[in-house]
């Protein structure tokens, strides 16, 4: 049908990929026409199965009290993938559950993907119903193991050879062909890899066709956090709107999330994206805030180290009335800050960072990075 591809089926716990989990995976890789490898495996899904989808898999419990988790499996899962077309019975599902399974493991699912049920209405138009059930009763199918992820997979694979023989190899491939989509949820014009944008904290940049900044964000894990705008595209406007604009994505990593809140910010300001309105709305609650402010704690500023490991990537954060004075990443650059407020001002405030400060100050005598700075000279 295709030169490589993977024919895959998962049970779950049930339909919602963000809230249940896998309880089997079955996967049989095949090359130019021939089965080189076949895996399956029971899969701890970390909560209850529930009694009707014990009834429908025969899948208990107590069947995968023993079992790995996802994340033990997951190696094997990449291997098998590995240059190959993922193909499923209505691939959006298993696409789906595979992919919030890699992100919750902090890893990223980027396949082209074929599904058999689109495949199937192509082939057989005369027919109304594509399902697995359907299909096998047409075509004389017998799945003893219906609702196992491997019987499954055996019985579309069963499913491919008899379409082939009824309406020729070269016509099948013709069709799949047609019918390949990239990864499930990446748009086609989306021009930046998933791969270059990093795992670690900073601030992203969407940016449209012409360049356009359209929305700034930030986050701990920068990757998983775009794969959720993509991902929630069909289920949230906001998302959806961002999607179908985005062309480029623009990271500025950090040390930390602290900075990362600190980079959005200077990034905002500098480029007002769009779709960042509900900042401009929060403005409205600003004047309250300052109103209220509660007194400044200490006789000097305060400063917060942040490291990142994987990066290696390290700054100190510099903070004075609650407001941010400065950042530097070194020894040096921080004796070069000017923390005299008379003589430099006060930088804006902004309602994130005093919110993050009001968590932080009660450590300030039990957390090594974060210390008051002694030597300001005033005048």
């Amino acid at each position: 049908m295709l030169p490589c591809y993977v024919m895959l089926d998962l049970e779950t716990t049930g339909g919602s990929a963000t809230h249940d989990r896998i309880t089997e995976i079955a996967m049989v890789r095949v090359e130019n026409g021939a089965v080189t490898a076949r895996w399956s495996s029971l899969v701890n899904p970390g909560q209850p199965i529930p009694p009707f989808i014990e009834s429908l898999t025969g899948i208990s419990d107590a069947m995968v009290a023993e079992a790995p988790r996802f994340v033990e499996v997951l190696p094997q899962v990449k291997t098998l993938l590995q240059g190959a077309v993922l193909v499923a019975h209505n691939v959006r599902f298993d696409h789906g559950f595979l992919a919030h399974e890699m992100e919750r493991a902090g890893d990223l699912l980027n396949v082209q993907t074929l599904c058999t049920v689109r495949l199937s209405r192509k082939l057989y138009p005369q027919h109304k119903s594509h399902g697995l059930d359907a299909i096998s009763q047409r075509h004389g199918l017998h799945n003893e193991a219906r609702h196992r992820a491997m019987g499954d997979v055996d019985a579309v694979l069963a499913w491919l050879a008899i379409a082939e023989r009824e309406l020729g190899a070269d016509a099948v491939q013709a069709a799949a062909q047609s019918m390949l989509q990239g990864n499930a949820f990446l748009p086609a014009h989306l021009q930046t890899p998933l791969s270059e944008i990093p795992d670690g904290p900073g601030a992203y940049v969407l940016r449209d066709a012409q360049g356009q900044a359209i929305y700034v964000g930030k986050a701990a894990h920068m990757r998983q956090r775009v794969l959720k705008h993509l991902q929630s595209a069909k289920t949230v406007a906001k998302d959806r709107e961002l999607t179908a604009q985005t062309v480029t994505i623009e990271c500025h990593p950090t040390a930390g999330e602290l900075g990362a809140l600190i980079e959005k910010a200077r990034l905002v300001e500098q480029l007002q994206p769009a779709h960042n309105r509900l900042l401009k709305r929060e403005r409205t609650t600003l004047q309250f805030t300052l109103d209220t402010l509660p007194a400044w704690p200490l006789d000097t500023p305060l400063a917060i180290r942040e490291y990142h490991a994987a990066s290696e990537r390290s700054a100190v954060h510099v903070f004075d009335q609650w407001r941010w004075q400065g950042s530097a990443t070194s020894t040096s650059e921080l004796a070069e800050l000017d923390l005299n407020p008379v003589r430099s001002g006060l930088r804006p405030f902004d309602l994130d960072i005093f919110r993050v400060l009001q968590k932080r100050l009660p450590t300030l005598r039990h957390d090594p990075h974060v210390f008051a700075l002694q030597e300001v000279h005033h005048g």
